[in-house]
């Protein structure tokens, strides 16, 4: 009853988490199109109106997704493109990374193997990929953020990379667990701590891992110190060509790292 409880508990601070993430980012934009940061004209803000709008939606779709359980898992399935899903949310985190002085990738290949239609709940998966980014974005003092859509063999992976600080080997174990937060990465003070960082909650990798084990993919982190850290989702190849979820979800399991390989 007691793991029940804290379960459920986490769940909540997980939702809170996420939508307070969405209106940061909300505020973040507002504040630089008022201070005339991306330019004053209808063509130059419109890509950052977009941002804007889909920053709100994003946040507004979290709560309506999740307004009865708030638990991290799949709500509802459905069939997308991940091809331009990580486009849009490129777009979107393209004012905050710039904010920063960082560069916003997004690479793709020219074709991809078996197409790049994905079956799970995009809302989710949204909720997995915008905390590692976030991440990213946290933890870099200059330089890149680059988002990837690849193949490896038959798999569709995605990678999220960035040339911030790093995260010591030591502490690779403990980045997944809730609550859980360091207040230096390789023994260097987060650079971006006053606007992403301070009002942290440990819970935005923790979030990542359990939507990842609850579609049955693999994730994979490599860090280095002072050169960067690399995030690798594996949607595992289906016979039928769509990646993600089949008709068996994983049972909900304490043990979060079991979707990790490290």
């Amino acid at each position: 009853m007691q793991q029940e409880v804290l379960s459920k508990q986490l769940d909540i601070l997980a939702l809170l988490h996420d939508v307070s993430n969405s209106l940061k980012g909300i505020s973040l934009i507002a504040n630089q199109l008022i201070d005339g940061a991306y330019g004053y004209s209808l063509e130059e803000i419109r890509p950052f109106l977009l941002a804007l709008r889909d920053t709100n939606d994003r946040g507004m779709n979290l709560l309506e997704a999740n307004k009865v359980s708030g638990e991290v898992k799949p709500v509802a399935l459905d069939q997308f493109d991940m091809l331009s899903f990580l486009q849009k949310t490129s777009s979107l985190f393209q004012p905050i990374a710039q904010y920063h002085s960082l560069k916003m990738h997004y690479e793709t290949q020219s074709s991809y193997k078996h197409g790049t239609q994905v079956w799970g709940d995009s809302i989710s998966i949204d909720r997995m990929l915008c905390n590692i980014v976030t991440n990213a974005i946290k933890y870099t003092r200059r330089g890149d953020i680059f988002l990837r859509l690849l193949n490896q063999e038959d798999d569709l992976v995605i990678e999220i990379e960035d040339t911030g600080i790093g995260i010591a080997t030591d502490q690779l174990s403990n980045i997944f667990i809730p609550l859980w937060r360091s207040p230096t990465v390789g023994g260097t003070p987060s650079p971006n701590s006053n606007l992403l960082h301070q009002s942290g909650m440990g819970l935005g990798l923790y979030i990542a891992l359990c939507v990842a084990h609850a579609h049955g993919l693999s994730m994979r982190v490599d860090s280095v110190v002072k050169q960067g850290t690399k995030f690798t989702i594996i949607f595992p190849y289906k016979d039928d060509g769509i990646y993600g979820v089949d008709g068996t979800m994983p049972p909900k399991s304490p043990r979060r790292q079991d979707a990790l390989l490290i």
